[in-house]
């Protein structure tokens, strides 16, 4: 009996047990929480910074973009410059350089600008200039803001897509019919790309072109 009595005092009771094996059972779920948390953390891809650097590679494209719109529609900077002569109804008659790649209004505007009774309409302000080039504003009189118009020198040249009427008149075998169906040819057909078009306008044949190709530009 006295043995019995000394297990009975010292053996843990079932209760007791029982607690101890649910502590450890949390702190083992705990334990595993925080580990699967930390593996996560340190398992994870570093943050990208590709959206950051998207910004300013679009804004430079679109900066190189608008910069080759100006250099298309603008004159050229490079120094290169076409010499062309200035006539008709304009205020300063004369030559005048400017940039290569500058267009009639630009040559009109550097001769003054229109002067009274200037048919712009008949000209076409938009094409570019060519070196050498003669340009006539149709509409003028022998006098233009009080000063006699410049004539144009003999070895200068028509041009056929500026030229009105009275001035290809000038031309040999050019009467004013056939000067009236140069100017309807162009205004339908658009300006003369070369002096060689002429042919298609009725009434100039080989002949006449041949004559025609050292007196006159496009």
């Amino acid at each position: 009996m006295g043995r019995h009595d000394f297990f009975s005092k010292y053996a843990p009771r079932p209760g007791r047990l029982r607690f101890a094996i649910s502590r450890v059972a949390v702190l083992a779920l705990v334990l595993v929480v925080l580990g699967w948390i930390a593996i996560s953390i340190l398992l994870a891809p570093a943050p990208s910074n590709e959206a950051l650097e998207t910004v300013p590679l679009d804004a430079e494209a679109t900066s190189n973009s608008s910069e080759n719109e100006n250099t298309d529609s603008s004159p050229s900077t490079s120094g290169v410059k076409v010499t062309v002569h200035v006539v008709g109804a304009v205020k300063k008659p004369g030559v005048y350089e400017l940039p290569e790649g500058s267009r009639i209004t630009d040559a009109v505007e550097s001769a003054g600008g229109l002067a009274k009774g200037a048919h712009p309409e008949l000209v076409n302000l938009a094409a570019k200039l060519i070196d050498g080039q003669q340009i006539i504003m149709p509409g003028a009189s022998s006098e233009s803001s009080g000063q006699v118009v410049p004539v144009p020198s003999a070895d200068a040249k028509i041009s056929i897509n500026t030229a009105d009427a009275e001035t290809l008149e000038e031309l040999p075998g050019i009467g004013p019919a056939l000067a009236q169906r140069i100017i309807d040819f162009r205004t339908k057909n658009g300006p003369f790309n070369s002096v060689d078009e002429l042919d298609a306008v009725s009434g100039i044949g080989p002949a006449m072109l041949e004559k025609l190709a050292d007196l006159v530009v496009p």
